[in-house]
């Protein structure tokens, strides 16, 4: 089943069952390494070291101002659950759209045959407190339009705070240059105290502008990217969720099986000539003589 961040308080993303399990990205680790390897490259390729890029006043400078200015703009709360949700970037929930939809499509079969209070026993097994409560509320009877209202607002506010927490690394992003700028010249204007040594400019003006360098860097390679990476997971997971709850809907009234397994696989149509290959192969066949 999907996972979900608490509502109040940020905490990693939890355990996964069903259609969902959160498995290792490698790109974006390797992206990460990889942009900063393409800068190192091609500066050796130019003949500088990469020692050259060490300069523990500038990264201080750059980090410590974004990490303020950053938190200055934001609530404590978004900024626990940006760091929390930053996992995601790394191991994200991954949503198995034949594996998902086939486990709610077994709970309608269970609720036609049994009656929706044999889904109770469920319950305690959804790891995701969003799913947990929208098969509570079904379980318990209560009307149709309370559980969609409730779970739809309960969606809703859930994105909205998932989307902030993962605007946080854009508000970085756009900080970064900046306070990289700032470094290079407050460095210059080091520089400028010792004028009268000609021959440490060259190596004070350099040092100065490698702030520049890891303000663009942290904005472009590392910020910037993973918020559009979070919000990519969070879309992602708003479709599983809308998937359960026209699910769950289906459940609740008696929908036939087939007919609600068709509504959910329109969600994922890319995707669905994957479950019907035998189908996808007779076509193919059919063409092919």
């Amino acid at each position: 089943m999907a996972t979900e961040p608490q509502t109040s308080t940020a905490v990693p993303p939890e355990k996964t069952s069903g259609g969902t399990k959160s498995k290792l990205d490698i790109l974006y680790p390797l992206g990460l390494v990889g942009g900063v390897m393409a800068l190192v490259g091609a500066a050796m390729v130019d003949g500088t070291s990469p020692v050259a890029f060490l300069n523990l006043a500038a990264l201080v400078i750059v980090v410590g101002g974004v990490c303020s200015a950053t938190i200055v703009q934001h609530p404590f709360h978004i900024v626990k659950r940006s760091l929390a949700m930053l996992l995601w970037a790394v191991k994200p929930p991954h949503y198995d759209p034949a594996t998902f939809i086939q486990e709610i499509i077994e709970w309608a079969q269970k609720a036609r045959r049994n009656g929706l209070l044999s889904l109770d026993a469920l319950i305690d097994d959804i790891e995701d407190p969003f799913m947990r409560k929208g098969l509570q509320m079904a379980v318990d009877g209560l009307d149709t339009r309370v559980i969609v209202g409730t779970m739809r607002l309960r969606l809703h506010t859930q994105t909205e705070l998932d989307s902030m927490a993962a605007g946080l690394f854009e508000a970085a992003g756009g900080y970064a240059p900046t306070f990289g700028i700032m470094g290079a010249v407050t460095g210059l204007i080091e520089v400028m105290h010792h004028l009268s040594q000609p021959s440490q400019l060259g190596t004070g003006i350099a040092a100065a502008f490698v702030s520049t360098v890891y303000g663009l860097v942290l904005a472009n390679v590392f910020c910037i990217p993973t918020a559009d990476r979070l919000r990519t997971v969070i879309a992602e997971q708003v479709v599983a969720r809308n998937v359960f709850l026209d699910g769950l809907m289906g459940i609740v009234r008696g929908t036939n099986t087939t007919e609600l397994q068709d509504l959910l696989e329109s969600y994922y149509l890319p995707d669905k000539k994957v479950a019907g290959q035998p189908e996808a192969a007779a076509e193919k066949n059919q063409v092919a003589t």
